[in-house]
């Protein structure tokens, strides 16, 4: 008998989205799937082994969310990695970077680019969403215009399966990268070693801010999201010695983050669809 997944579907309106999209980071680790709908809702999809976990997502859903649409069906686990293989095509970012599941690694697709190898177990961590691709390109962008150069340190926070981390070590800097998701610890840990970066170029280690606590970084980046940003401004913007790239952001909340961050001056801003990427420099 084939293994199954369980398959939690939820269609919500664009007013929701900013919320499930927040619950959903909350609850799972191992990433979903989301599809724009012609009716300008969104269409979450997520795929898991664990039933009692699937059950209180539907539940916290519809509690929060009473307007959204749960429906819930299985799948053969082989046609699910079927399909993830097939979503997962190369993602270029910038002039400098590619983002490829190993499976298309080493094939000199894109000359001259930096390939970044992802083992994809992680939403926010492939350069598929948005969010992923906004801080990408903005690193490359600095990397072009010199702002950015080899020796220099950064911390990657909410590195989530390492992939800022290891563009930038892949282009000469070194840093940390750190996550209160246990998880996604193990999974940047395995990425890191696919790319067969040292520990010594992208530490690794569980936690948040207050992990580097009074210590200081050329650059600190963070894909986060909106309200974390803000929570966390002060301590974030006293680790900054000269670059801050902050990304997580729908466009609607980039005024509340900039205000959070004013002391700082006027970010550049990169949009991607509805999300932002601040930058300081």
């Amino acid at each position: 008998m084939s293994e199954e997944l369980i398959r939690l579907e939820i269609t919500a309106a664009e007013e929701d989205y900013e919320g499930l999209t927040g619950l959903l980071c909350l609850k799972l680790s191992s990433g979903w799937e989301e599809q724009s709908l012609a009716t300008g809702e969104t269409l979450f999809r997520v795929h898991c082994e664990n039933a009692g976990l699937v059950d209180d997502i539907e539940q916290s859903v519809r509690a929060l969310f009473p307007d959204a649409v749960c429906t819930r069906d299985r799948v053969v686990v082989e046609d699910w990695v079927t399909a993830w293989k097939d979503f997962f095509t190369p993602v270029p970012c910038g002039s400098r970077f590619v983002v490829l599941p190993p499976w298309l690694a080493g094939q000199n697709s894109y000359p001259g680019r930096i390939e970044i190898v992802i083992e994809p177990k992680s939403a926010f961590g492939t350069g598929h969403h948005a969010t992923t691709a906004l801080c990408l390109t903005a690193l490359s962008n600095l990397l072009d215009d010199g702002v950015l150069t080899a020796g220099q340190s950064f911390l990657d926070l909410g590195t989530g399966s390492g992939v800022l981390g290891m563009g930038l070590a892949l282009s000469g800097l070194q840093g940390e990268g750190y996550d209160i998701d246990p998880l996604a610890m193990d999974n940047a840990t395995e990425n890191r070693d696919i790319n067969h970066i040292p520990a010594s170029a992208f530490a690794l280690g569980l936690g948040s801010i207050d992990a580097v606590q009074g210590r200081t970084f050329d650059l600190v980046v963070a894909n986060i999201l909106a309200q974390p940003l803000i929570d966390m401004a002060p301590d974030i913007m006293a680790a900054h010695k000269h670059i801050l790239v902050l990304s997580g952001i729908l466009s609607v909340q980039a005024p509340r983050v900039k205000e959070a961050y004013a002391a700082l001056g006027e970010p550049e801003e990169l949009v991607q669809g509805e999300w932002s990427c601040l930058i300081w420099k």
